[in-house]
């Protein structure tokens, strides 16, 4: 692999301070998202009670006149149009980018439906890859019997991780996932599969595999977290 020069890492140092701060800035829409909630909730009633009580019109011109609420709220919506436009503007130029980086994306979490579905779509990776093995890893070791669980799942015991032949995922499922509370996942020739639960798995591979990857899930339904 290439190293990478000044220039492009520039240019990543860049994208990824954008990103930042951007993802920053947004985060603050769901207070702004309440304030203009509880103003259009005040416009509404102010607007019903001058229907409803017409002596009190003289009172809210008053108000209105008082705090300046015309221009305030004129104001407010000359910066919601112009924010408004400027986000229209980069609309399409930044559903580009996200179409460019997803070309690159090289993990995906899939949920499906239950155990049996996310059971089949392994054994589909495993034919579509030509997959002969797995390493299972453990996250904590600890006193886990690896002896008897490599005994469980047809394996052999190498140091603190088993391989198991890519054929045993039912054991896989039977064994380990149903009947013991432990954090595992599997390695193998460019993959790393993490149970997150039976039927929620996250994908770790190369951008052309996560493509095959996505598209095999489909076929059991599976859903794609965008993330």
């Amino acid at each position: 692999m290439p190293e990478i020069d000044s220039r492009l890492s520039k240019l990543f140092d860049s994208l990824n301070k954008g990103l930042y701060k951007t993802n920053k800035v947004l985060e603050l829409y769901k207070p702004i998202n309440e304030i203009l909630d509880s103003i259009s909730k005040d416009i509404r009633l102010l607007e019903d009670l001058s229907e409803k009580e017409p002596l009190f019109n003289p009172i809210v011109e008053e108000e209105v006149k008082k705090r300046e609420l015309v221009g305030l709220y004129k104001k407010m919506l000359a910066l919601i149009e112009n924010l408004k436009d400027e986000i229209d503007s980069y609309e399409k130029i930044l559903h580009e980018g996200n179409d460019f980086l997803e070309t690159f994306r090289s993990y995906r979490t899939v949920v499906f439906e239950n155990s049996k579905k996310s059971r089949e779509y392994l054994k589909k990776i495993v034919d579509s890859f030509n997959l002969e093995e797995f390493v299972l890893k453990f996250s904590v070791v600890g006193t886990i019997d690896l002896t008897n669980i490599a005994t469980l799942v047809g394996g052999r015991k190498a140091g603190i991780d088993i391989i198991v032949p890519a054929s045993n995922i039912d054991l896989i499922f039977d064994e380990i996932l149903k009947s013991q509370n432990l954090k595992f996942r599997l390695a193998c020739e460019g993959f790393v599969i993490y149970f997150e639960k039976d039927n929620v798995l996250h994908i770790e591979a190369t951008s052309q595999k996560i493509k095959l990857a996505d598209s095999i899930a489909k076929e059991f339904d599976g859903k794609l977290l965008d993330e």
